[in-house]
C-alpha cells in the first residue's frame, strides 16, 4: 500500500514507500554529482589553416621551373618544394668572386700604405683611401653573400664557392619556411618564371583552426579563451576570436577555435562536431549537476527529478542544460551541501504513485 504523508508545502508533494515498495518498484538512487561547467549543445564545425599563417611563396631569381617535387598537401620544415635553373645565380655568384678578387687586391693596398707610411714615403691621405677602399669592399662582399643566400644558394655552396673560387650549380632550391600545407600551385613544370613571381601559397597547420557558426545569442554566452571539446579526436581547443560580424540571412556568427594538430590528424577542410563547455552561474544562486539521462521525469506539467529527502520522496524542479551521451545536466536553486540523492531508476513508477496517492486522496 502507498502511503502519502503531508505536504511540506503546497508546491512541494512528498511520498513515503516502504523498504519492500522501494524494492519491488526497481527504485535506484544516486548522489548527484555537482559540477561547474556542462557541454553545450553540438555544432558542426570545419578545419582551417589560420589567416594568419598563410603566406606566398615568389621565385627569388628569374629562371627555368626545373623541379616541383610537391604540388599540394602536407609539408615540413627545410623541405625541398621545387627548384629553378637561374642563370642570375651565376650573375651573383660572378659577381661576389670579382669582389673578392678586388677586396685582396685592395687589402694588399692597404698594407703597402701602411708599409710606406711608417717610412715616411706615403701621405696620410693615401693610406686613409686605400683603407676605405677596403671597408667598402668588405661591406659590398658581405651584401653579395647575404643576396646569395636569401636567392636560396645553400649555406655549403656558398662555402664551396668562395673556398675553390668557382661557379657553383645555378639551381636554387625552393624550401619550406613552415610545417603545414601547400596549395595554389600557380606555375607549372618547364615554365619561366620573373623574380618575385608567385609560386605557391602554403600556411601553417599546427595549430588549426576549427571554425564553427553559431546563433547570435547563443555567441554572447562565449568569450575569447573558454574551452571547446571535439569527442571524435578526443582533443579540446581553446576560442581565439568570435567574429563581431552576423550573417543577415542566418543571424549567426563564426567562432575560431585553435586546436593543437603537431599529429596533422586534422586536414584543412575536414568537418567534426564540437560542443562548447559551458560555466554555471552563480550570480543567481544556482547549483549545476550531473545525474543520468533517464533520471528525468515529468510531473505536475513541470520538469523534475525526484530526490530522497529522509524518509521521502520529492519532485524537484530542474532546469535542463543538456542531455547528451545518457547524462542529463541540469540546475537548481542552491541546496544543501550534504549532497543531493536522486532517483537514477524508477522514475516512471515515482510518478504512478505520486497519481495513486492522489487519487486516492481525492476518493477520500
Amino acid at each position: 500500500m502507498l502511503i502519502s504523508t503531508p505536504l511540506m508545502a503546497e508546491s512541494e508533494p512528498s511520498l513515503s514507500l516502504t523498504t519492500e515498495q522501494h524494492s519491488s518498484l526497481g527504485l535506484v538512487t544516486q548522489t548527484a554529482l555537482q559540477v561547474t561547467q556542462f557541454p553545450s549543445a553540438n555544432f558542426p564545425a570545419e578545419a582551417m589553416i589560420p589567416l594568419k599563417t598563410i603566406r606566398t611563396l615568389s621565385s627569388p631569381l628569374s629562371g627555368i621551373m626545373a623541379a616541383l617535387n610537391v604540388v599540394h598537401g602536407p609539408i615540413e620544415k627545410g623541405q625541398i618544394l621545387a627548384e629553378i635553373d637561374s642563370p642570375d645565380l651565376l650573375v651573383l655568384q660572378s659577381d661576389l668572386l670579382a669582389t673578392v678578387a678586388d677586396f685582396k687586391v685592395a687589402n694588399s693596398e692597404l698594407k703597402r700604405a701602411k708599409q710606406l707610411g711608417r717610412s715616411g714615403v706615403s701621405s696620410a691621405k693615401n693610406l686613409q683611401q686605400a683603407s676605405a677602399q677596403v671597408n667598402k669592399l668588405s661591406a659590398v662582399r658581405a651584401q653579395q653573400k647575404r643576396a646569395l643566400l636569401m636567392a636560396g644558394m645553400a649555406e655549403d655552396s656558398l662555402n664551396k664557392l668562395l673556398t675553390t673560387q668557382t661557379l657553383q650549380s645555378p639551381t636554387l632550391q625552393i624550401t619550406s619556411p613552415i610545417d603545414g600545407q601547400l596549395y595554389d600551385l600557380q606555375v607549372r613544370l618547364g615554365e619561366r618564371v620573373n623574380q618575385n613571381q608567385p609560386l605557391f601559397s602554403l600556411g601553417e597547420t599546427d595549430p588549426i583552426v576549427l571554425v564553427v557558426r553559431v546563433p547570435v545569442s547563443f555567441s554572447e554566452q562565449l568569450k575569447e579563451g573558454q574551452t571547446a571539446m571535439i569527442p571524435a579526436l578526443n582533443k579540446q581547443g581553446i576560442i581565439e576570436h568570435i567574429d563581431p560580424a552576423v550573417d543577415s540571412l542566418t543571424q549567426s556568427v563564426d567562432v575560431h577555435v585553435k586546436v593543437e594538430n603537431s599529429a596533422h590528424t586534422i586536414r584543412p577542410g575536414q568537418l567534426f562536431e564540437l560542443h562548447f563547455l559551458m560555466n554555471a552561474n552563480g550570480k543567481d544562486q544556482q547549483a549545476l549537476y550531473q545525474v543520468p539521462s533517464n533520471a528525468i521525469s515529468q510531473f505536475d506539467g513541470k520538469t523534475v527529478v525526484f530526490t530522497q529527502v529522509n524518509n521521502s520522496i520529492q519532485p524537484l524542479e530542474i532546469t535542463v542544460k543538456n542531455i547528451t551521451d545518457q547524462t542529463l545536466y541540469f540546475s537548481v536553486q542552491q541546496v544543501s551541501t550534504e549532497g543531493l540523492s536522486i532517483f537514477v531508476k524508477g522514475s516512471t513508477a515515482i510518478r504512478s504513485a505520486f497519481e495513486a496517492a492522489e487519487s486516492n486522496k481525492d476518493k477520500g
